[in-house]
């Protein structure tokens, strides 16, 4: 039998530099443990097809399953990617997973053409759920999957555990991707290569770059974050294992930076350590960045990545308010950010600071807050986000119980890229203060560090 595995577009004014890895692990967990299905891959992220030749793909395939997987910020796309696939191959399977399955399972179901969906983590349920189809078992025997059963309605088996040994999972299957299209397309440092004075950053021209994920879920439950897709619990993949990956990827596609995909790479201090010991020992020869957390980050921990190789920290910020951080359950204070933020300029030359505007609790004075703190810092970020209620985040209940989403559906056909516009407004602004305080915020920050860099 066969699978035919679909990436559907995302970011689409930019240039495809994410490597799907939920897709390539998913590839690479059902190639060893279901034999009997032949796995292909239309990434069309990656490719970037004219709507004739999506289509024309698609109807000439002969797969028996198609899977589609994808991010809820894509609902739109993913919606109208489900209604091709039934309309070219009424009779064939539809699985959806990814964080739109997983975080708005009911609308899936009630507003698309999908026979399932994979609930969570992907790989241990897409692996049982194809030998279930495969030998006509009934699927009420898959835990973590929605369903229709006989008269059409959606049902949900039980929930799956997380996987709690990532090391046992092998590595992505690259190999079922074109690798080059992402591989030259930067991402991470090699994207944002300028330090905070504006100058480009050493060791990031012309790098070819590639994204690695090696921890799964969060400990912190910040109002404004979704990560359940991913699964609710914190685990980690070994140093030992993160650095085979590496060196497996330099060897076989010559990539020369590293951009770590996790919510928050440095939360194990412990494995972040033996992470820095093996790859500076080993002298691998390969930058990398990561996300980091004001909370944690430490000046020993800066020296030891940037002695193995760390070229890029990224911060979600969010407010230089106090008020703003304790209403978001940010468990940070803006001292600690203040010192992370200056710690990582002095041994890296720069910070990525990422903030977002309209949060609830936004007043002229929080906003006068975070534009202060920046310019303590030198910060001057280029893109300041507006707060989004995403499914299964706190912030979309609170929109949710103020009635701010009355359709929820046409919610997720509007959602689009993060932040770019203000989809619900949780301030006492209208829409087009809001905006433009936010545009004001960007424009006095430019030009502060512009004047500031002139002296």
């Amino acid at each position: 039998m066969k699978l035919l595995l679909l990436n559907p577009p995302i970011r689409e004014w930019s240039l495809p530099n994410v490597y799907p890895s939920g897709l390539g692990y998913l590839a690479a967990v059902i190639g060893e443990r279901n034999p009997d299905w032949d796995i292909e891959v239309y990434d069309i992220n990656a490719l970037r097809p004219s709507r004739e030749e999506l289509e024309r793909a698609i109807a000439s395939s002969d797969a028996d399953v198609f899977g589609i997987g994808g991010l809820v910020t894509i609902y739109r796309i993913i919606k109208d990617l489900i209604q091709t696939v039934r309309r070219l191959h009424p009779d064939k399977t539809i699985i959806a997973g990814g964080s739109c399955a997983t975080s708005v399972p009911h609308v899936m179901m009630d507003k698309t053409a999908v026979d399932i969906l994979c609930i969570g983590e992907g790989e241990n349920t897409t692996s049982e759920l194809l030998d279930a189809l495969a030998h006509g078992r009934d699927l009420e025997t898959v835990p973590g999957i929605w369903y229709r059963d006989a008269s059409g309605k959606p049902h949900a088996t039980a929930p799956r555990s997380p996987i709690m040994d990532l090391d046992s999972l092998p590595f992505p299957r690259w190999d079922l991707f074109p690798m080059d299209i992402y591989c030259e397309n930067p991402i991470g440092a090699v994207n944002l290569n300028k330090w905070d004075d504006g100058s480009i950053a050493p060791d990031t021209e012309h790098r070819r770059s590639m994204n690695v994920l090696s921890s799964r879920g969060c400990p912190y439950d910040c109002t404004f974050c979704y990560h359940d897709f991913m699964g609710v619990k914190y685990r980690f993949r070994s140093a030992e294992n993160i650095v085979a990956e590496i060196a497996e990827l330099k060897s076989r596609y010559n990539v020369q930076y590293i951009h770590f995909i996790d919510d928050c790479f440095i939360i194990n201090k412990v494995n972040v350590r033996r992470f820095c010991e093996i790859m500076t020992r080993e002298n691998m020869g390969v930058t990398w960045g990561c996300a980091g957390r004001v909370n944690i980050m430490t000046e020993e921990m800066i020296v030891r990545m940037k002695e193995a190789g760390c070229v890029f920290i990224g911060y979600g910020i969010e407010s230089g308010s106090q008020t703003i951080l304790d209403r978001i359950k940010k468990k940070v204070t803006v001292e600690q950010a203040k010192t992370a933020i200056r710690l990582t300029q002095k041994h890296l030359g720069w910070a990525d600071c990422s903030f977002i505007a309209g949060l609830p609790g936004e007043t002229h004075e929080t906003v006068r807050e975070t534009v202060e703190f920046c310019k303590e810092l030198n910060l001057a970020p280029e893109v300041i986000f507006f707060a989004t209620p995403y499914p299964k985040t706190t912030l979309y209940d609170i929109a949710m119980q103020m009635g701010k989403i009355p359709d929820e559906e046409e919610h997720l056909l509007n959602l689009g890229e993060q932040g770019e516009k203000v989809r619900v407004n949780f301030t006492d602004f209208s829409d087009e203060e809001l905006t433009r305080i936010k545009e004001d915020m960007v424009r006095e920050l430019g030009a502060w560090n512009k004047k500031i860099h002139e002296k």
